[in-house]
């Protein structure tokens, strides 16, 4: 679970809850962060939760894991995971298999595809919303890019 701070970073629900470092973090889940001055101008593709605070100029590709979009990062592609919560701004496609959620902060250019939205109020959206299990199942589950992958289990 994500939390937003008092610096409008999105931060694990266990560090906002006063955890004093990842060592003591659960170690099942992984997340990884990526900063207010990161700036990443291609597809990012990860084995566990990513936290953007920064830039990605691409598809991000995470269908097994969740994605957040603090209030200060910054999409400019697509997004394919597990769960999705946008509190800055995405411009593509969002595509979910449990949920996609938009916080009041967000501003959200595209099109998205879950069984699930939600969408606060204040949320800027522009775009179609597509629920059905049918093209969220083509789109997530299997990813098209894990399909031939004979190391994706």
């Amino acid at each position: 679970m994500l939390r937003q701070a008092s610096d409008n970073t999105v931060v694990p629900a266990q560090f906002a809850a006063g955890v004093a470092s990842d060592t003591d973090l659960p170690q099942t889940e992984n997340v990884t962060s990526l900063g207010q001055t990161i700036t990443i101008k291609g597809d990012l593709h990860a084995g566990e939760n990513v936290i953007v605070n920064g830039r990605i100029e691409g598809t991000v590709d995470l269908p097994n894991h969740g994605v957040a979009v603090g209030a200060n990062g910054k999409v400019d592609g697509g997004i394919v995971a597990k769960a999705v919560t946008i509190l800055g701004s995405v411009t593509g496609v969002v595509t979910a298999e449990e949920r996609i959620e938009l916080r009041s902060t967000s501003h959200v250019e595209g099109r998205l595809v879950s069984t699930r939205v939600a969408m606060h109020d204040g949320a800027h959206f522009r775009g179609p919303i597509d629920t059905s299990r049918t093209d969220t199942d083509s789109r997530v589950g299997p990813h098209p890019a894990r399909r031939n992958d004979p190391n994706s289990a």
